[in-house]
């Protein structure tokens, strides 16, 4: 190994142009590549920690607040629960996870009143830690979530309501008035997980609405899950599964006014499936999740991709550039076979040799990784770590990887260089042959092939990820914020008029949803004979509400003050009324449907908006009346606030609704949520990839650039006696560039032509399985095929006119 650095500095001495550019495309090629290891690593170990995580299975269900819809959903109605425990014996436990809202918190701490707002709670059933290890600090977990009205903390918020004092026996008050005991601490929390998004844990059994609704199905806020029996088969549990819906669904269903067979006579369905718990991250393709985001393997398998497409360029690129030095290294090759070099030895120098470089090349790889991984983080939205004590399997992966590209990259080299007769190469013969020249072109080619793809996919991404954030939805998304909790006001018009008197606001509406953020959904039956119950999801909002988001109606009106019935009068939009059956015209008005909430007659209907992100297809959707009694007894927790302020206007005018707010709540924070900041991070999971897919592009294109520069190098030293002899023979420069570059062009080509269709396809893929993209058109084809055809000619040409510039008899002195 000693000898093997000693050639490699030797050969850094004597050739510091290309010793450095082969070990930058190295580099290049290990950053990329421990990068995407240490990313997929992190992807693929979610929920790993679980002791029993290969026993848990999450229970999804068909989409019942769709029509066609062929996603599945992760909400389940509290019922379901009890059925799978009453019907399926292989299930040792069933945890349900509600999600209710009660903050804010308050308690007294030391004479000090606390007041905290921002936190994230489930509601649990006590067996909770007997199916997930989330271990304590402080507390038992056996007893924790026993009794009603108990609350575990997590480490963090344990620390932030209390400081680092023990807080078990602590009494703090939620929001619906009612006392908790801390009866626990979590430890530190280290793992990626998917339930990891909480700060608080409550006994299920303390929401009172939960006990009461044992039996239903139709209140879908939970998420079921069941720990098998270490001896069960999920196969027979999921046959088991297929015979509870109708022995169980029929009574939520009957309280409706139909049976379970009318109802899937209707064309409908009700069905569960199981899904393995620790697959939900990264493969919940189709499932709507309610608890947390997740992931999306094709990313992950994109990366991995990736990072093989730049080992493999490194090694190109470390080939063309070993072969491009052929002057001087084929003449010593002929020397010391001439003195007796065996072809050990040469194995030795030449894998030797490239692991020197490798070994070079990873170090510098990890130091840059080193400190370049928080900018990494913070530009592309990770949290990527390594700790080298801990991270051994990296260790392996690094030795592991340098082997491979060592053994890889010096394999052609020693043939290549072994190849030569000494005789032919000291005397300056030092031609490759045909084969030689095609397996240079054929790597070439697999060098624009790999480049065009991610260029292909990384510009298709962008243009996906534009077209979510430009594209008309139906609604004016742009100068809308929200300010919630307008409950807390006392009167939450008299909030809404108030904010109306505020320069730079337009209108105020008091709702409890806006687009986007809708999760309001219950089953309504045409007041007409046998007809069938609709999904409908929903949101409630005042006389203002449709003016505000600019909704466009077909048919009718909105809501009017003038007019008192309107509390009972229902917006349709195009969606909801051709799927009740009804023609979207003067036809419908004061038809009317009802529900548990009572009988509502409609009044318009709009044009279909995308009331959720594209992601989603357009659902049958409804506009309540704010004083209606869609929801019953809960209060509407929003205003929705229109302005006509420029963005650098808004931080004054949101400092004027700040004042308002502490008018009428002065001890309660003020929370607002920005719509079109918030339509925008819902689209974070392709604007992450399209990053991480760009750098990696980006990257490609440099090992490509320094490969093809290996190789015009190369060939242009083999064309050096051709280019004087037909600069003597009166070419001009820029006829014998011209000659030249045509053949790089003509590879470039060759490479473009197979990988279109190959990108198509990949991408053609992807985008289908969102409900609203884009379709592939040509210039995305033309923009990667010209940022490699100016990359390619520019190298090319420099490398080309540099050489026809020598003077001929320098290069003919020897004819």
């Amino acid at each position: 190994m000693f000898t093997s650095f000693k050639l490699f500095f030797r050969s850094l001495k004597r050739n510091k142009l290309f010793s450095s550019i082969n070990i930058l495309g190295l580099t290049v090629g290990f950053f990329s590549s421990i990068l995407i290891y240490l990313y997929v690593q992190n992807e693929l170990n979610y929920d790993d920690f679980h002791e029993k995580g290969d026993q848990i299975y999450r229970v999804n269900q068909t989409f019942i607040w769709g029509e066609d819809n062929p996603n599945l959903f992760s909400s389940t109605g509290p019922g379901v629960g009890y059925a799978i425990s009453e019907e399926v014996p292989e299930v040792k436990h069933v945890v349900r996870i509600h999600t209710p809202n009660m903050t804010p918190i308050t308690f007294d701490w030391e004479g000090e009143e606390r007041f905290f707002d921002d936190e994230y709670i489930f509601a649990v059933d006590s067996n909770f830690f007997e199916v997930f290890t989330f271990p304590l600090l402080h507390g038992d977990h056996n007893t924790a979530l026993e009794k009603p009205r108990s609350v575990v903390l997590t480490f963090e918020t344990a620390k932030k309501f209390f400081g680092n004092v023990n807080p078990v026996g602590e009494v703090i008050e939620m929001d619906n008035g009612e006392s908790f005991q801390v009866t626990g601490v979590l430890e530190r929390f280290k793992g990626n997980s998917y339930l990891d998004d909480f700060d608080l844990l409550v006994t299920m059994n303390s929401i009172g609405r939960v006990k009461e609704s044992n039996w239903n199905w139709m209140w879908t806020m939970f998420e079921t899950f069941l720990l098998l029996d270490e001896s069960a088969d999920p196969v027979v549990v999921q046959n088991k599964l297929n015979d509870i819906p109708p022995k169980h669904a029929s009574e939520t269903l009957e309280v409706m006014g139909y049976t379970y067979d009318e109802y899937i006579e209707a064309g409908k369905e009700w069905n569960l499936y199981l899904q393995p718990f620790q697959d939900i991250y990264l493969h919940s393709d189709g499932i709507y999740n309610r608890l947390s985001g997740v992931g999306d393997f094709k990313i992950v398998a994109a990366l991995i991709g990736s990072a093989i497409f730049l080992i493999i360029l490194s090694c190109i690129n470390f080939i063309n550039l070993s072969t491009a030095q052929f002057t001087t290294k084929a003449q010593d090759v002929a020397v010391r076979k001439v003195l007796g070099g065996s072809r050990a030895t040469f194995i030795k120098r030449y894998f030797g040799e490239s692991m020197a470089y490798c070994v070079v090349a990873a170090g510098l790889a990890i130091a840059l990784l080193f400190y370049t991984l928080p900018l990494i983080n913070q530009s592309v939205g990770t949290d990527l770590s390594w700790n080298v004590v801990d991270g051994y399997t990296s260790i392996v992966f690094i030795i592991g990887l340098i082997l491979i590209v060592s053994l890889v990259s010096g394999f052609y080299p020693f043939v290549f260089f072994n190849g030569f007769k000494p005789i032919s190469a000291m005397k300056g013969e030092m031609r490759t042959g045909k084969k030689g020249l095609r397996l240079r072109n054929g790597m070439l080619v697999t060098q624009y092939v790999l480049s065009f793809l991610l260029i292909i996919c990384t510009i298709t991404i962008y243009k996906q990820l534009d077209y979510f954030l430009n594209v008309d939805l139906g609604f004016e998304r742009e100068n809308l914020v929200v300010i919630n909790n307008a409950h807390w006001t006392g009167s939450q018009e008299e909030f809404a008029n108030e904010l109306e008197k505020l320069d730079g606001v337009v209108g105020a509406s008091v709702c409890d949803a806006v687009p986007l953020i809708v999760s309001n959904g219950d089953q309504f039956t045409p007041d007409e004979p046998n007809a069938g119950s609709v999904p409908l999801n929903y949101a409630l909002g005042d006389e203002k509400y449709v003016d505000l988001l600019d909704i466009e109606l077909l048919v009718g009106r909105s809501f009017d003050k003038s007019y008192a019935s309107d509390t009972a009068a229902i917006i349709l939009n195009e969606t909801a009324a051709r799927t009740i059956g009804w023609t979207v015209d003067e036809s419908i008005l004061n038809k009317k449907i009802e529900n548990w909430s009572g009988t509502y007659h409609v009044i318009g209907v709009t044009r279909d908006f995308n009331f959720w992100s594209l992601h989603a297809q357009i659902e049958p959707f409804a506009i309540f009346h704010s004083e209606s009694n869609a929801q019953g007894n809960r209060p509407l927790t929003k205003v929705m606030v229109k302005t006509k302020s420029t963005p650098s206007e808004f931080n004054e005018l949101n400092e004027r609704l700040q004042a308002k707010w502490e008018e009428f709540v002065p001890s309660r924070p003020y929370d607002q949520m920005i719509v079109s900041e918030h339509f925008e991070s819902s689209y974070q999971t392709e604007e992450r990839f399209g990053s991480v897919l760009s750098f990696f592009a980006i990257l490609t294109i440099i090992i490509a650039s320094l490969g093809l520069f290996g190789i015009v190098v190369f060939s242009v030293e083999q064309k050096l006696k051709e280019i004087g002899v037909r600069k003597v023979l009166g070419a001009s420069i820029s006829s014998i560039v011209l000659l030249f570059s045509k053949n790089y062009v003509k590879l470039l080509l060759v490479g473009f032509a197979i990988a279109v269709p190959l990108g198509y396809y990949f991408m053609d893929i992807w985008l289908s399985d969102y409900e609203y993209h884009i379709t592939m058109g040509v210039d995305i084809f033309l923009i990667s095929l010209s940022i490699l055809l100016v990359i390619s000619l520019a190298i090319s040409i420099i490398q080309t006119t540099k050489a026809s510039l020598m003077n001929p008899s320098e290069v003919l002195k020897d004819e």
